[in-house]
């Protein structure tokens, strides 16, 4: 079962990995989202979606914050794997 921490302080501003807050990300490819018994929801996440990079919480495990192209929050383990599925965008 999932683990649920309640956060209100998000001071991270560089990850490890590299990413910055206020940065973005591009999904490399199509994410399905997974249901609480493991299988497919319905909803997939398609390559190419912009996600924004938020500031993180310090608590341990570090994690990436993420807000989705749909408004929803989400984490990633703050290592270079996330580079496997996202890609840095460049600001104009």
């Amino acid at each position: 079962m999932d683990e649920f921490r309640f956060v209100s302080e998000y001071p991270i501003e560089r990850y490890q990995c590299g990413l910055k807050a206020g940065g973005t990300v591009r999904l490399k490819r199509d994410i399905v989202v997974k249901n609480s018994q493991g299988g497919p929801s319905g909803k997939i996440h398609r390559a190419g979606e912009v996600w924004q990079v938020l500031p993180g919480a310090k608590s341990e495990p570090i994690l990436v914050w993420l807000l989705q192209a749909d408004g929803q929050h989400h984490t990633w383990d703050d290592d270079e794997s996330i580079f496997d599925t996202f890609e840095r965008v460049e600001r104009a």
